[in-house]
């Protein structure tokens, strides 16, 4: 029995206990994650944190619905919280590395890390997941819950999706594969571009199926590479994938791969890798990949010198923890 849970049996007060978990970067598999293709996901070191407030609190929706599903799962916690996603923003603006979805995680997690239980723990983390995911969804229905699992179980993971059913698996990043944040300097809203590649399976769905069959495909290819850790095929199934984004944005009226995300790829080829949104597209991050540290640092350099905007980051980072 931990200190928490002894503390409750004997009536004493409990003693409330913050949380952080990671943002995230969608290595590959978007658009086809909503059709039950598996994506890779990874956790970065840019994290949340959530602080317990005595004082009545506006807290972002989706923090308030996890936070009241785990109070639900797990017994009340007094107070409201405290998010700071400064980590995840800059000069105010959104990176689009999941804020909003790390932002569940760690409530939950706060209300799960104060009613005693350890975060560490396999099964405590996959009820954290779950709190975390309904809440989420009651706010932003549409996405998949790829960026709650990053952001909940930490490292790498292949996800994938089928109907109700979520299924993850750590990954391990391939030796000899590097990869690289770059912001574009403009942030984009998901949910719009969502909307029109939705209005495209409305109005032409076989229009809309050719292309989600090969994005399909291609996120099948991208996760096979990287769970047999084989590089190059990674940085190859990465580029054909930000193409095919950039057709079926294209086909959907949709500025998926817009002016900077297309100038990204094209550094990246310039150095013998590959780059593609990372996310929806329409702006926010570009993720590339590459074979050595050289050409990854050389397209850094030149993407800094054309306005855009590398960020560092730290891969596979730990999933929740208290605080």
């Amino acid at each position: 029995m931990g200190d928490q849970a002894r503390a409750r049996s004997r009536g004493a007060p409990l003693s409330r206990v913050g949380a952080t978990a990671p943002g995230k970067a969608l290595l590959c598999g978007e658009y086809a994650v909503l059709e039950g293709a598996p994506a890779v996901v990874a956790a970065v070191d840019r994290r949340v944190c959530v602080t317990w407030s005595d004082e009545p609190a506006a807290m972002p929706p989706e923090v308030e619905a996890a936070l009241t599903r785990a109070k639900s799962a797990c017994g009340p916690v007094p107070g409201s919280l405290l998010l700071d996603a400064s980590a995840l923003r800059r000069d105010r603006v959104k990176l689009g590395l999941g804020s909003s979805a790390a932002g569940a995680a760690a409530a939950a997690a706060a209300v799960f890390a104060t009613r005693g239980h350890d975060l560490s723990d396999s099964a405590v983390r996959q009820r954290v997941f779950d709190c975390a995911f309904e809440g989420h969804a009651a706010v932003a229905p549409e996405g998949s819950g790829v960026d709650v699992a990053a952001s909940t179980f930490g490292g790498f993971l292949r996800f994938r999706r089928d109907e109700a059913r979520i299924e993850t698996r750590p990954l391990e990043l391939p030796r000899g594969l590097v990869i690289r944040l770059v912001w574009t300097g403009q942030a984009a809203r998901t949910s719009d571009l969502v909307a029109k590649v939705r209005a495209l399976q409305e109005s032409d769905p076989r229009r809309f199926e050719r292309h989600l069959d090969e994005l399909t495909a291609l996120a099948a290819a991208f996760a096979d590479a990287f769970e047999r850790k084989s590089a190059a095929d990674v940085v190859r199934a990465g580029a054909e994938y930000g193409s095919s984004m950039g057709e079926l944005g294209d086909a959907a009226g949709a500025p998926i791969v817009e002016a900077r995300l297309e100038r990204a790829a094209a550094l990246a080829a310039g150095f013998s890798g590959s780059a593609k949104p990372c996310g929806a597209g329409g702006g926010d991050v570009a993720i590339a990949f590459f074979l050595d540290d050289d050409a990854a640092e050389r397209f850094s350099l030149a993407c800094g010198a054309e306005g855009l905007h590398p960020i560092d980051v730290s891969w596979g980072a730990a999933g929740v923890e208290a605080c």
